[in-house]
């Protein structure tokens, strides 16, 4: 499972009340998707921020030359990134990097909108090795 604590170390610069030792349990550039307990990650447009509060996110990645919605609550975390695309490959490399499903009975669901999104987000080799881990029936 991805945790706040884990993200934290990777951007360490937020605003917002930190959650030591919540975990996410989705991480999604959609923000119509439900989001329990969820990462979004504002691929496109950092306007539908309050779609995937209203979805479950607990927390984002923001891009830093961006302005904070006066709407976004104090204790909604937001972890300041200066490229989000590069912040996305970067949580995804880490993530694939410490967690093992033979390890870990909770795991974090990345959900995309389609393999072209998912494309721009991880380099094809990275994708060969994640499908090459997977096994039948996931």
């Amino acid at each position: 499972m991805l945790f706040y604590d884990d993200v934290k170390k990777l951007f360490s610069e937020t605003r917002g009340v930190g959650l030591p030792g919540v975990g996410f349990l989705s991480v999604s550039s959609l923000p119509d998707v439900s989001l329990e307990k969820g990462l979004y990650i504002p691929l496109d447009s950092h306007e539908k921020l309050f779609e995937s509060i209203h979805n479950g996110a607990i927390a984002s990645l923001w891009k830093r030359s961006e302005k904070i919605p006066l709407f976004v609550p104090n204790h909604f975390p937001l972890f300041i990134v200066e490229d989000v695309h590069s912040a996305y490959r970067e949580l995804i490399h880490f993530y694939k990097q410490q967690n093992n499903q033979e390890k870990w009975e909770i795991m974090t669901k990345f959900i995309c909108n389609n393999e072209a999104d998912l494309m721009k987000t991880v380099d094809a080799e990275s994708l060969k090795d994640l499908n090459a881990k997977k096994k039948g029936g996931e």
